[in-house]
C-alpha cells in the first residue's frame, strides 16, 4: 500500500527500514533519509510514525512494566 504519494513510499519499504535499523528507533525523518527522499506535503507523517511504532512493538521483547525501548523511542535515554 502507498503510504506517501508524494514520494511513492510503501508500507513494505517503511517496515523494511524499521526492521533493518536493529534496536535503534527511527524517526519519520530517518525513514525519508534511508529511502533517499524528503518530506513534501507531510500528510503521510502520522502513518509513517504509526508503522514505526508497530514495528517497534513487534521487535520489543520487554515487559509492559519495564520497557526502556519506549523511552528511547520518545527521545529519552533510559538509565
Amino acid at each position: 500500500m502507498i503510504v506517501c504519494s508524494c514520494n511513492r513510499l510503501t508500507d513494505r519499504a517503511i517496515r523494511a527500514c524499521a526492521a533493518s535499523s536493529g534496536k535503534r528507533p527511527l524517526r519519520v525523518l530517518d525513514v525519508y533519509g534511508l529511502l533517499d527522499c524528503k518530506p513534501d506535503c507531510g500528510r503521510c507523517a502520522p502513518s509513517i510514525a504509526a508503522l514505526l511504532r508497530e514495528q517497534r512493538e513487534l521487535d520489543c521483547a520487554c515487559t509492559p512494566d519495564d520497557c526502556p525501548c519506549a523511552d528511547r523511542a520518545a527521545g529519552v535515554e533510559a538509565a
